[in-house]
């Protein structure tokens, strides 16, 4: 039979946090690990009720979990600890109701997942943004398209989708190389950000494509401004690692509901007004034109643009 000391030395020596609570929750016992983890003293923790730990989005889910482990006998969860520095441990809890000195009492097994939400927000990062720029990629650009749909039916608002491709982003590769290429972009990702508001969305779809939704307009001259934006901004030359280069934008445009209200045509619309604006000379902006028979028209300056429902 184990003796008391070598229960308590494992007790207390616990990888995990290991927590010993009367049914009520008030903390009977906790070992060195769980301590350590929190930084308080047994003193102050023998006693404490546990939603005295939990931030208060979870408190209030405490008083509903000790019932449902008292009536069922186990239950394993995710919630989160208050540590006594203010900072937030996301944790696991595996409870079971045992018999110890003739009492029932709530023995915890309490493990600090921090290393697994780090992971599982690392594979976010990965699945929706992309790697180089930071920016949102071709799915979650997606996801947020949908959203913005949704806004704008919801609220009969319009918005606009601006397709971008970079003029010369190919010489700067070839004269200077990948690396140097690489730089560039994430230059242009931060200058394409800085004309976004925090409702709208710059993604980086591939290669030097990006695409912008600006969200909620009134009419067709807040794009236009956006656009002469965005052509001004990238206009001033970038320097890379000493060298000084220089590239263009050519911008093609759909709007929501004019031109479509599917996602995906929209997107091509867009595309294909991208390159009627390079195919036109480059650096400039192209509304999508869907009339029939009509060439499309090309918009290089500030002109009053109205929609027509």
């Amino acid at each position: 039979m184990m003796s008391e000391t070598r229960y308590h030395s494992l007790f207390d020596h616990a990888a995990d946090c290991l927590m010993v609570l009367d049914l009520d929750g008030t903390i009977i016992d906790i070992n060195h690990t769980g301590l350590e983890q929190r930084g308080y003293t047994r003193g102050e923790m023998i006693g404490m009720h546990i939603t005295r730990l939990d931030p208060p989005e979870f408190a209030a889910k405490v008083p509903q979990r000790l019932d449902d482990i008292a009536k069922t006998g186990s239950s394993i969860f995710e919630s989160a600890h208050l540590c006594k520095d203010g900072t937030v441990m996301p944790v696991e809890v595996n409870a079971r109701v045992i018999e110890l000195e003739g009492k029932q009492v709530m023995f915890s097994v309490i493990r600090d997942i921090t290393g697994r939400r780090t992971a599982e927000q690392r594979i976010a990062q990965l699945a929706h943004y992309d790697m180089l720029t930071k920016l949102p990629n071709r799915t979650l650009f997606y996801d947020r398209l949908e959203q913005a749909v949704a806004r704008a039916k919801r609220y009969n608002q319009k918005f606009a989708i601006m397709f971008m491709d970079l003029d010369g982003f190919k010489q700067v590769n070839d004269e200077f190389g990948h690396q140097a290429g690489d730089s560039l972009l994430n230059m242009v990702a931060g200058r394409l950000t800085e004309n976004a508001r925090d409702m709208d969305t710059v993604a980086r779809v591939g290669g030097d494509e990006f695409i912008f939704i600006l969200n909620n307009i009134d009419n067709a001259e807040n794009v236009v401004l956006v656009a002469n934006k965005i052509l001004g901004s990238l206009s001033r030359p970038f320097v890379i690692n000493g060298h000084t280069c220089s590239v263009g934008c050519s911008i093609g445009i759909s709007i929501f509901p004019h031109d479509s209200d599917d996602t995906e045509i929209m997107v091509k619309m867009a595309d294909d007004a991208m390159y009627l604006a390079k195919k036109s000379g480059r650096n400039s902006y192209q509304f999508f034109n869907a009339q029939p028979g009509k060439e499309p028209f090309m918009h290089q300056e500030k002109l009053p643009i109205k929609f027509t429902d």
